[in-house]
């Protein structure tokens, strides 16, 4: 099943090794690493990490704040999800603008407390 989806049987076996061999919890372990998941296979598999790297874990880069500004939204009009339809706000020149099917226009007082999926992008450091 791991192999399926995509990953290699070294990365099966590593995951299977931590989850003491349930499948369904590899499966999360495996996607939860995807960062650095050859590391985390070989720690798993009670590899030493070899190769001059001076055996410690990797230095952490420090790439600024992590501060995001919020883009877009999207949110639902109607009395209830099963009656009306999804709607998107997105930030453009500093305004707010609503999309909804073939209609745009500025909104000036967007619903952002009902938003059901929210859009960031992250600020230049």
């Amino acid at each position: 099943m791991l192999s399926a989806m995509g990953f290699t049987e070294r990365q099966a076996r590593g995951a299977l090794a931590a989850t003491g061999g349930a499948v369904e919890r590899a499966a999360d372990w495996l996607f939860s690493r995807t960062d650095d998941l050859e590391s985390a296979v070989a720690a798993a598999l009670g590899e030493g990490g070899g190769g001059g790297g001076g055996g410690g874990a990797a230095a952490a880069e420090d790439d600024g704040p992590g501060e995001y500004d919020l883009v877009g939204f999207i949110s639902h009009m109607g009395s209830n999800t099963s009656c009306g339809h999804y709607v998107c706000h997105l930030k453009k020149d500093g305004r707010w603008v609503l999309h909804n099917d073939r209609k745009v226009a500025v909104s000036e007082a967007p619903p952002l407390e009902l938003g059901y999926i929210y859009c960031f992008r992250r600020r230049d450091a």
